[in-house]
């Protein structure tokens, strides 16, 4: 029994003073090469917990780079060995053909965090309107990564299925060209609007402006735009309307006649009259009148008109001046008769 208790006593202070002569060994260091001290990163609660300030650094931890170990970027042995650009970690999954600058794209805070607006900026298609609430995908289609360049711009190849099946008015039907941006906007897809009628009829100045709400309005016809209707908001009474184009070559009581004699919309815009009648829009009288009524006094009946109107001559001294003139009368007519192009 006392033999046991030496033995046990002896194996005691041969364990007790091992581990003394251990904790005075010094742990080996798995930095093979770093000049910082311990301190710098580690703390005496644990070594694992490891507290560096990146910003110290020339690449500040920000993002979802806060939450990522030292190892997945450093090597243990040597932390100097570590480079900064993107493709060190991630893999280009376009291949090169968007550039080496990731950042142009992505930000730290979430890889798949996109900045469309930004990104299309610079680009041939900058982002405006409605576009700017989509998605990558609403546009790149079935596309791999390394093809986005070959997205193809043209309105049509995302609308193709909203130009084939518009009905008011019919754009295949109607022979419409697939340059949307002509008629619609990046605002909004309806109403679609064509920004370049006015140099075939003037909808957005003149009088017709602000006096009609939709295409079908004035195009009756969804199969052919072609087709218009004046007298649907211009419901002249026609014996009124015929009465005041007595005269006039080639009129009829239709909708493409009007546009013939008023392609801007304004009253009395007879184009012809000069040719055919008397000159209004060329010579002494271009300018002098407002509307049609300034010479043709009876509404009913266009072939009634009125020079003294304007032109108040004496009628004692104008019977004095054409004394002599055969057939003088005076009036409008015979002023006509010796005046057809209004001059002296």
């Amino acid at each position: 029994m006392r033999q046991l208790i030496v033995a046990s006593t002896t194996l005691g202070l041969f364990l007790a003073l091992w581990g003394i002569a251990s904790a005075q060994q010094p742990m080996k260091n798995p930095h093979k090469k770093l000049s910082r001290s311990c301190e710098t990163c580690h703390t005496a609660v644990s070594f694992s917990d490891v507290r560096f300030d990146h910003s110290k650094t020339d690449f500040t931890l920000d993002g979802r780079h806060k939450s990522i170990v030292c190892l997945s970027c450093h090597v243990v042995q040597d932390f100097s060995k570590v480079d900064n650009e993107c493709m060190a970690c991630h893999e280009d999954v376009h291949l090169g053909q968007l550039g080496v600058t990731c950042e142009n794209c992505h930000t730290s805070r979430a890889w798949n965090a996109f900045d469309g607006e930004e990104i299309h900026s610079s680009s041939n298609f900058p982002l405006m309107g409605r576009h700017v609430l989509l998605d990558c995908a609403s546009c790149h289609l079935e596309q791999v990564p390394s093809n986005f360049y070959e997205t193809p711009t043209r309105c049509v190849a995302c609308h193709q299925m909203d130009y084939l099946e518009a009905s008011q008015p019919g754009h295949v039907s109607g022979g419409f060209h697939t340059q949307c941006g002509q008629c619609h906007t990046f605002s909004s897809w309806r109403p679609g609007l064509m920004p370049d009628h006015d140099p075939f009829f003037p909808i957005f100045s003149g009088r017709h402006r602000n006096e009609w709400s939709s295409c079908v309005q004035c195009h009756t016809d969804p199969g052919n735009n072609s087709v218009f209707n004046c007298l649907t908001c211009h419901e002249h009474a026609q014996p009124e309307t015929d009465g005041a184009h007595v005269g006039m070559s080639g009129y009829v009581y239709a909708s493409a006649e009007c546009y013939s004699c008023h392609p801007t919309g304004e009253a009395g815009r007879f184009v012809d009259h000069d040719a055919q009648f008397f000159p209004i829009y060329s010579g002494a009288h271009n300018g002098k009148w407002a509307t049609c009524s300034t010479c043709h006094v009876d509404r009913g009946n266009a072939s009634v008109f009125d020079c003294l109107g304007c032109h108040e001559h004496d009628q004692n001294r104008m019977d004095d001046k054409h004394s002599g003139e055969d057939n003088y009368v005076y009036a409008s007519s015979a002023c006509y008769d010796c005046h057809p192009d209004g001059r002296d």
